[in-house]
């Protein structure tokens, strides 16, 4: 006996697998009609062979919900991974690995399960592998669903509940200053299986109302029908953070109270059409008031002489702030920290007197001393002095006195990032400089000092994320230098537009807030191409005489036939004639279709009874009957991106 084969099936990590659960949205809803913008769950599996003889290995699905499952091979010349018909035979040498893929698309909700059965089809051997497929068709709304949710004051979300159009929850801001703003977030999320193609985002003061004073939308960018904002179960971006700032501006005694609405379009079925819209809202609430302390002067900077920092002439190192008591009861400091440290401490300032403790009658003013450590590196902090009413220990609001120290840097980069590619991933670079960018084009560095990059850093989000080279911690730029950075854009396979920021936290203290931050917009806006959708008709050739294209007499899902009412040759016309590409605008044709007779097929009959059956044919093809029996044909179709629809089933039985 020569040499055998042994057949393995791994994961990528290359642990044996004996096993596989896998979840998707069923392609099928509860009328049993199509549902756009579902894809398969695929997983990425290797088929190894670890014995000293060459395999012919069949791959084949067996068990009660095979139909569910279907197998991805790539061509021999490492092309694409494509949908292939099983059983599937491929060669493998001794020693030998190659990956394929299984993807679950199941027709309904709830549990499915079959087999993967590898068969190296040797008598002689008796190692088989077989995988358990365990499915889930999920159990959510067929059609685009938006839900929200509002950001608790100690983290985290609450859902609201969303029988309606109209969320039953509000988001509330706490207590703000006049001057001051606070943000807080909002989760909108889809929880349907449809794709959530978010339109419009905007806040305003009333319905339907012009923008708001008090509240405005800081991200993402508002989105329009034209570049909307994709939400989508298949590609894993079925939610985004909408966050929204409160600036309460004064308006007299007697005007505490703000509020506004976000108010959200989508193509959410709930919403009626535009000519009736009534898009979601949700409620902001929150109170403003003034501070019963102020700060004269608010900042200092201690390498610049212009800068008297409260004193005159100038004091090196030494800045003085003058805290006035401006309410009508007495006021105690409860607290003073900096930023850097949340100490009453730092690395390059210090309080010479502990302010805390002390008490500011109504019109009273405290002289408070900040004590600077000369160094030539740039630094900037912020001292905040927390006061509080004597007679309750209500908050009497707060001062923030912004820090300066050494020579400045001079942070210089670009102020959107934009992504036009429209491949599944696309880097773009990110050059932060030290420079001063001059009127006449040109550049300086000569008065600026040593840049010192704190922290460099994509918000999280689900389509861009920071790439090599990476920027280190407190990385030090001298004058007139530069490092560079990278950010990764992925697509999400419908396009649309996507928003993120890039944060740049430094020593420059000419951004911010928070102090010494630059946001940098991450843009990409690829026009919206949902993928295409595949209708499946049959007719008889009855059928076609008034009817050619099989578009208006045809049957879909299912249709049964008489052989006997047939002439020869005996046949069905199967058409894609009504299949739709809708690339965000414009409605037209796909560009490719592909027609496929299912396993088990009849007897008497083969995959080519059904001609053409290939990638890239006419919109109908021909099935020959050589008998009765159950004809499974599948239809799928691509657009010009080469973005694949869902496939759709029409079972034909044919009676003798």
């Amino acid at each position: 006996m020569g040499s055998l084969p042994e057949l393995r099936i791994r994961d990528l990590s290359g642990a044996p697998l004996a096993s596989l659960d896998t979840s998707a949205c069923p392609t099928l809803d509860e009328n049993q009609r199509p549902v756009s913008g579902t894809v398969p769950d695929v997983r990425r599996l290797q088929l190894a062979n670890i014995g000293d003889g060459r395999a012919r290995a069949r791959l084949s699905f067996q068990g009660r919900d095979s139909a569910s499952f279907s197998l991805q091979a790539a061509a021999v010349d490492g092309g694409a991974f494509d949908r292939v018909q099983t059983p599937f035979e491929v060669d493998i040498a001794p020693r030998a690995s190659l990956e394929f893929r299984v993807a679950f698309a199941p027709a309904q909700r709830g549990a499915a399960a079959a087999e993967l059965v590898v068969d190296d089809q040797l008598p002689q051997t008796t190692t088989d592998p077989v995988v358990s497929l365990v499915g889930t068709g999920l159990s959510l709304p067929s059609q685009p669903t938006l839900e929200t949710g509002v950001e608790r004051p100690g983290g985290g979300f609450s859902q609201c509940t969303d029988t309606a159009t109209l969320s039953d929850c509000e988001l509330m801001f706490p207590l703000v200053a006049y001057g001051s703003t606070v943000s807080r977030k909002v989760i909108l999320r889809n929880r349907g299986c449809g794709g959530l193609q978010v339109t419009g985002l905007r806040v305003v003061s009333s319905l339907p109302g012009a923008p708001s004073a008090d509240f405005r939308l800081e991200s993402p960018r508002a989105p329009s029908s034209g570049a909307p904002l994709t939400l989508s179960q298949a590609d894993g971006t079925s939610s985004l953070e909408a966050v929204i700032v409160f600036a309460p501006q004064d308006q007299g005694p007697g005007n505490e109270l703000r509020s506004g609405f976000l108010v959200v379009d989508s193509n959410d079925p709930r919403q009626p059409p535009p000519a009736q819209a009534q898009p979601a809202v949700l409620l902001l609430r929150g109170e403003g008031f003034p501070s019963a302390i102020a700060a004269t002067p608010s900042s200092c900077d201690f390498s610049r002489s212009t800068d008297l920092c409260g004193s005159s002439p100038k004091v090196p190192n030494r800045a003085r702030f003058f805290i006035r008591n401006d309410g009508n009861g007495p006021v105690r400091i409860s607290s003073a920290t900096f930023a850097s440290t949340g100490l009453a401490t730092s690395s390059r300032f210090s309080l010479a007197a502990n302010a805390v403790g002390a008490t500011l009658q109504p019109g009273a003013t405290l002289t408070v001393e900040v004590i600077h450590t000369d160094l030539p590196t740039y630094v900037i902090d912020e001292l905040t002095l927390q006061a509080v009413f004597t007679q309750n220990a209500a908050p009497a609001g707060s001062v923030s006195l912004a820090l300066f120290g050494g020579r400045q840097p001079c942070l210089d980069t670009p102020d959107d990032v934009t992504f036009t590619s429209t491949t599944p991933t696309s880097t773009q670079p990110v050059i932060i400089r030290n420079q001063r960018r001059l009127p006449d084009g040109g550049s300086d560095a000569s008065s600026c000092g040593t840049l010192v990059l704190s922290q460099v850093r994509v918000e999280p989000s689900q389509f861009f994320s920071l790439t090599a080279p990476l920027i280190a911690p407190n990385t030090q730029v001298p004058a007139g230098a530069f490092v560079q950075s990278a950010v990764q854009y992925n697509r999400p396979a419908s396009g649309g537009m996507q928003i993120g920021k890039l944060m740049i936290v430094s020593n420059d203290p000419f951004f911010g807030p928070p102090l010494g931050t630059k946001e940098v917009n991450l843009i990409a806006a690829s026009s919206f191409d949902p993928p295409p959708r595949a209708v499946l008709k049959g007719c008889v050739p009855s059928m076609l005489l008034n009817d050619p294209n099989c578009s208006i007499s045809g049957l879909e899902l299912q249709m049964t036939v008489s052989l006997a009412s047939l002439l020869t040759p005996r046949s069905v016309l199967v058409s894609g004639f009504d299949s739709t590409d809708f690339d965000g605008t414009t409605t037209r044709r796909p560009a490719e279709y592909q027609f496929r007779l299912m396993n088990p097929i009849p007897a008497g009959a083969s995959a080519s009874s059904l001609s053409p059956n290939t990638r890239g044919a006419a919109d109908r093809a021909t099935l020959m009957l050589p008998g009765p029996g159950l004809y499974r044909v599948q239809l799928q179709v691509w657009d010009s991106a080469g973005q694949p629809s869902m496939p759709v089933n029409l079972n034909i039985n044919v009676t003798p």
